[in-house]
């Protein structure tokens, strides 16, 4: 395969040899190990203008990521090295592009193209519903898995091609006597599914698996229109990703995907370790190339890095390393108790403070969210602002839920889950009563009045009425969506004000979730958005990087860097986490997790371990060094006495 020479960008002078050699290929199956900071991004770029440069049709270019703004900013900085041919490559997530593919081709699996996304929150209503109305035993025995776990288990099962059993084998051994039931369920949650027109998140990959394996005019249009698919963070991806990849490259090889095996750390996720090992068996003939030059850390960093995963069992060989010998090494400290290192902790900050560092540049990273607690009361007591990233998301919260099922009804009247969920809001209506009304609308279509429906003069009919009054409104009104969504706010204040004593703030997040209507003119397009790639939470996007001090969980930190990093509870029992010491799969994840972490660090790491930690049977109980950390010779540390050095910015 050739194409014309072009001469806008000067690759050579732009890139180092090994990225210059992945960005020049002319097409066939290409794997990039991309080591941590070495320019994965840059690389993806320079790519896709590559093959826009050298006369590749924009428009059969795919780029794949994990967030619609990862493509949107790859594919703006390609654009401005080349020209506005860029726009013309599709970019988008895995799940967004099953999206637009399922809506064009719904018909040919069963389903109306105005088919709803159910989110993580419908799918745990769904199962709730399912237990409590449709198979109400054996699922009501103590000791039965909660809808949360219930969800996870079919997802995993889903996603990782596995039963219900091993699924509960590997993950969950004490709970293997209810796979029988858990299969139940999930047949019943796939029957209403399929009734109500929904689809879940592991839906739109699987029936993007299933439309293009079962079809083969489908699978040879798609390969046909995408001749070059970009993948990145293939280390993050599912056994269904990696066989959608595979399929939509059915009439070449010409696939690019870009990852890190030593930053595979999703597994809860569904996440396969696996699909980057074997890419070279599903694509025989693999060109791999690995990017070592590291463009973000300090050599005694690095050295520390390579040699955490030096130790990894398995994985492409890679030993990162830089131009710059400049630096400090790594600072280790063990204080006594959990109170010792927060104090510690408090002295770096005001240390590096005093340094010239902003306080947004320096993070504090742990293997679970309780392992800041204490720390926080320390910052809190010392004056010390900070945001910790983690936990529940915008969308996850139970009031934006509310509104949303409002809008879920006016878009789609088949909608029976979300027309369950704003039911169960009106005085008197329990979860029988909103899944018969709910059911008879869906098959019916939205009555006149109640009467038509069920028995007159029940206590709700008001309610009721003024309901069914707001969405017929609001589905015939031709304005835009925000104002819609002003007038569901000031109709569900009352059970905002009733049912949260924080609904002034609960309020602002109303508010704010109007805003996010304003630059949409399609409802439809804006529940698809929501539901493929939700907003974060209003708070975390307006602090400024210099106005606090961020901790993290490891796992939120990840594609993320900071001048300074403080790896705290860098010990036994925490990191690695108790619950991965039977398996070694799990332990080699928690060695990668402890990878990403360094990996983090520009200027200065610093690594805390207290030798004791406080229980509350046992009272103070020694600890040991991470085994991670214990493994490293000592002369790759400085180790914290009296006096701390810090290098400035």
């Amino acid at each position: 395969m050739t194409y014309p020479m072009a001469g806008i960008i000067d690759y050579a002078e732009d890139l180092n040899p090994q990225q210059l050699e992945a960005v020049s290929i002319p097409g066939g199956p290409i794997l990039v190990i991309a080591g941590a900071g070495s320019g994965k991004t840059r690389t993806i770029v320079y790519r896709v203008a590559w093959l826009v440069d050298h006369g590749v049709e924009p428009s059969s270019i795919l780029l794949l990521t994990f967030t619609r703004k990862a493509a949107q900013e790859m594919l703006s900085r390609a654009a401005e090295l080349l020209d506005s041919r860029i726009t013309s490559v599709s970019g988008g997530t895995f799940h967004s592009t099953a999206n637009i593919l399922l809506r064009k081709h719904a018909g040919l699996l069963g389903f109306d193209s105005s088919f709803s996304i159910m989110d993580q929150s419908d799918t745990l209503e769904a199962f709730d519903h399912i237990r409590k109305v449709m198979l109400p035993t054996p699922t009501d025995l103590k000791g039965f898995p909660k809808n949360r776990t219930i969800a996870e288990v079919s997802s995993r099962s889903t996603g990782g091609g596995l039963t219900i059993e091993q699924v509960l084998e590997r993950r969950y051994p004490h709970l293997v006597a209810f796979a029988p039931d858990i299969e139940r369920l999930r047949s019943l949650y796939e029957h209403h599914k399929k009734s109500n027109n929904l689809m879940d998140y592991d839906d739109l990959l699987v029936n993007m698996m299933r439309l293009l394996d079962e079809n083969e005019h489908v699978k040879r249009e798609v390969s046909n229109k995408w001749q070059h698919i970009l993948v990145d963070e293939y280390q993050d991806t599912n056994p269904l990703q990696a066989r959608i990849v595979r399929l939509s490259a059915y009439t070449h090889d010409n696939v690019m995907v870009v990852g890190d095996d030593s930053q595979s750390i999703y597994s809860f996720r569904g996440a396969d370790f696996r699909n980057i090992m074997e890419f070279p068996d599903l694509f025989p003939g693999t060109k791999v190339i690995t990017l070592e030059e590291n463009y973000r850390s300090t050599r005694p960093i690095l050295e520390v890095t390579n040699l955490i995963i030096s130790h990894a069992t398995s994985g492409y060989p890679k030993k990162l390393f830089t131009r710059r010998h400049e630096g400090l090494l790594p600072l280790a400290a063990l204080p006594w108790t959990e109170r010792a290192q927060s104090r510690f902790v408090i002295k770096c900050v005001k240390e590096l403070s005093d340094h010239g560092v902003p306080l947004g540049e320096t993070a504090v990273l742990f293997r679970a969210g309780f392992h800041s607690f204490d720390l926080e009361g320390e910052l809190s007591r010392n004056g010390i602002p900070f945001v910790k990233y983690g936990g529940f998301k915008f969308l996850e919260s139970l009031h934006i839920k509310d509104v949303l099922a409002h809008l879920k009804v006016i878009n789609n009247h088949k909608d029976r889950l979300s027309w369950m969920r704003i039911f169960k809001l009106l005085p008197g209506i329990g979860a029988k009563t909103a899944f018969k009304l709910a059911g008879r609308i869906a098959e019916q279509g939205i009555p006149k009045d109640l009467s038509q429906l069920v028995p007159p003069n029940r206590k709700f009919s008001s309610a009721f009425n003024s309901l069914i009054s707001l969405i017929e409104r609001l589905t015939t009104s031709s304005g835009p969506i925000s104002e819609k969504v002003e007038e569901i706010n000031r109709y569900y204040f009352p059970f905002l004000k009733e049912n949260y004593d924080n609904y002034p703030k609960r309020m602002r997040d109303l508010d704010y979730l109007a805003d996010l209507t304003v630059t949409y003119r399609s409802l439809n397009r804006f529940l698809n958005e929501m539901a493929l790639e939700p907003p974060e939470d209003e708070q975390s996007e307006t602090v400024s990087k210099e106005d606090r001090l961020v901790l993290s969980t490891i796992h939120s930190s990840k594609g993320l860097e900071w001048h300074t990093v403080i790896i705290i509870w860098a010990a036994e029992g925490r990191i690695p986490s108790p619950l991965a010491s039977d398996s070694l799969e799990d332990m080699e994840e928690e060695r990668r997790l402890v990878y990403v972490a360094t990996t983090r660090a520009q200027r200065n790491l610093v690594i805390v371990a207290p030798m004791t930690f406080q229980d509350r049977r046992l009272g103070q109980v020694n600890v040991q060094l991470s085994r991670f950390f214990e493994e490293i010779p000592v002369e790759y540390f400085r180790w914290a006495q009296l006096d701390y050095e810090y290098e400035k910015p």
